[in-house]
């Protein structure tokens, strides 16, 4: 097929202009994927090499996305086309041989518990653990920002001690936070223009441009300073300015950084119902009274099925959306287990479901942030696997000395380290001398050194396994608080060759996920966050209440707060627009009082044991296109589940 083959305005524009830059302002359910495949396939068609086409996205699911719709396409070479994540990207760049040497860092990735290491050993000279918690955010908020690019900085002594001591740390231990990745990648750039490390591009397609920070967003202009480059973003679907810093101005005002910038915007909304665009059109008018929809309606999608829906209780919820789910895969004839999507704004809540899934039978599958490394047992099994693979990894070696501990014996761990850097030798070294007699502990260590010597001992059965026998070893079947990640392992012994294959894709997965497709025969269970760029034909969104969604930090300023509602505002937008046929919004009336304090909801009042909750102020919102609430028994009386 011709790149241009059945292509009118405005996919045609897109996958047609020859200059650069080009603006994609695209919408949610617009199409933008298929005319960014036109587009490279025009490319690969006048011969360009595929090598020289970048195709970025945000998320690791997007970009191997990218990677399935350009095998579709047919065009020779799509298949060698450079489709990747950013972070993917700088790992890669940082981690060449020349590199290491002109920054004298290593790019080995930090994972969460591996950072709550970290801040536990630097909290002791900055006034505990919370205290030193909020000044790593303050530094990964510079370095999104680039503001490690002003003279002077850090001003604040105790954000300089911090920061020495933050480095200090990293720079030992051989490890880099995931946040530095793109700026340490842009400093080196810059800093070595001609560098034959540097990878060059003709042709830069940078996908979700509003939910770059500047560091990523000045990293995509540097990588594009020798070709062309084509963003594609909606400042409506920006989720991640809380999170990571995001600049969604960046694609709103790329025109004022390229005067020449060629617009081409898309508002048919191809995936979503009608009643579902009006419903998101109301929502989101909600942070810009005065400006018209984004998107539009097509007729042909049909009003679809819309079900607003508030239960008794939060455990009525859950056993009402499970049933829901089985009636609906069961009374709709081809639809696929994949192409149900659960997205929840409490963790719990989503457990939850999920576990009512499996109950009633079905292949259902949860993904919230670092899910599968919250217990002790499967933090171990990953220190173990990783000191197997690379003995000589200090981060792993750190965490697993404190794994067992509530203050990851950091008092003991400092006297080891002071005295290994006295001796001019590492910890390990330092503790296997201990190990052997050939040097004395020093004071107060040795359950630290009784922790090394079982380390010594869990290792030693590992070696010469087979990867399913090791993970066997690591993550034991039955055992529930290894479930979830040694399903991940399991899935990755498929493909993986050794156990250092088995662990780079687990890093891989933990660090930037890959979420199953509509292609897969899973139901997903996730996070509103995790939904972005995913698409099915069922969406039920639980936890709709007042504290879950919008959720705000205690203390905030007025106009903090306000930005904050509006990303909540984004963020709901953009789940509800993630169907293409069904949408359930779900709420409870109460849930016991324990779990909604810890949960964060607000709290009409309380009824004895119970607290009685409220539906998210944002379902006021969704305007008159919305069809008024059932209760959950209507609810299923009328469908009959």
């Amino acid at each position: 097929m011709a790149w241009n083959t059945g292509l009118v305005s405005p996919y045609l524009d897109i996958a047609a202009y020859p200059g650069s830059p080009l603006r994609v302002m695209a919408g949610p359910g617009t199409g933008k994927t298929s005319a960014l495949m036109r587009r490279i396939a025009r490319l690969l068609e006048s011969g360009v090499s595929p090598s020289s086409i970048l195709a970025v996205s945000f998320t690791r699911t997007a970009a191997n996305d990218l990677v399935y719709q350009l095998k579709l396409l047919g065009t020779p070479g799509a298949d060698r086309v450079i489709a990747s994540t950013l972070h993917s990207l700088c790992f890669a760049l940082l981690n060449k041989n020349a590199v290491f040497q002109a920054i004298n860092r290593v790019a080995r990735p930090l994972i969460g518990f591996e950072v709550d290491c970290m801040v536990t050993d630097l909290a002791t000279n900055f006034g505990g653990k919370r205290a030193a918690s909020e000044l790593l955010k303050a530094f990964e908020a510079y370095w999104a920002t680039l503001q490690h690019h002003q003279p002077g900085w850090p001003q604040n002594p105790v954000q300089q001690h911090f920061h020495r001591e933050l480095l200090h740390w990293l720079t030992h231990h051989r490890a880099m936070l995931i946040g530095e990745l793109p700026p340490r990648a842009l400093d080196y750039i810059l800093q070595n223009p001609a560098s034959l490390e540097v990878p060059s591009y003709a042709h830069v397609l940078a996908d979700e441009y509003q939910d770059l920070n500047r560091a990523d967003q000045v990293l995509i202009d540097a990588l594009a300073q020798r070709g062309t480059l084509t963003v594609i973003g909606d400042e409506d679907q920006s989720i991640y300015t809380v999170l990571r810093h995001a600049r969604p101005d960046g694609i709103v005002q790329f025109h004022q950084t390229y005067p020449n910038t060629h617009d081409v915007p898309l508002h048919d909304c191809i995936r979503c119902p009608t009643q579902v665009v009006h419903m998101a059109n109301s929502l989101i008018l909600h942070n810009h009274p005065q400006r018209p929809s984004t998107i539009r309606p097509v007729a042909k999608n049909g009003p679809g099925e819309v079900y607003i829906v508030q239960h008794n209780s939060i455990q009525d919820e859950i056993t009402c959306i499970a049933a829901f789910i089985d009636w609906y895969l069961a009374n709709h004839a081809g639809v696929k287990p994949g192409e149900v999507l659960v997205l929840s704004t409490r963790r719990f809540i989503g457990y939850a479901i999920r576990d009512e899934l499996v109950r009633l039978g079905h292949a259902a599958q949860s993904f919230f942030t670092e899910e599968c490394l919250k217990k002790l047992t499967a933090k171990e099994g990953f220190c173990l696997l990783t000191l197997l693979v690379r003995p000589d990894d200090r981060p792993a070696l750190r965490t697993w000395l404190g794994l067992d501990h509530n203050n990851w014996r950091t008092t003991a761990y400092q006297r080891i380290w002071q005295a290994a850097e006295a001796s001019g030798i590492s910890p390990r070294e330092l503790l296997d001398r201990i190990a052997a007699g050939s040097v004395q502990a020093p004071p107060h260590t040795s359950d630290l050194v009784q922790r090394y010597a079982d380390l010594s001992e869990r290792l030693a059965p590992l070696a010469g396994m087979t990867e399913a026998a090791l993970i066997d070893m690591l993550w034991p079947p039955g055992n529930p608080d290894c479930a979830d990640i040694r399903g991940i392992a399991l899935m990755v012994v498929g493909t993986a060759q050794s156990p250092a294959q088995i662990l780079d894709e687990l890093v891989s997965t933990i660090i930037q996920p890959e979420l199953p497709g509509e292609r897969d025969d899973v139901i997903r269970v996730m996070s509103l966050h995790k939904s972005k760029g995913l698409t099915a034909k069922c969406v039920v969104v639980s936890g709709c209440v007042a504290g879950a969604l919008p959720t705000l930090r205690a203390g905030l300023s007025s106009t903090a707060q306000q930005q904050a509602i509006e990303e909540q505002r984004r963020l709901f937008y953009v789940a509800i627009t993630r169907t293409a046929h069904t949408l359930v919004l779900s709420s409870a009336a109460s849930a016991p009082y324990g779990d909604a304090m810890q949960m964060g909801l607000v709290v009409a009042r309380r009824r004895g044991g119970s607290a009685v909750l409220q539906a998210s102020p944002f379902m006021s919102e969704i305007g008159a296109q919305a069809l008024m609430a059932l209760s959950g028994n209507q609810w299923r009386s009328n469908l009959g589940f």
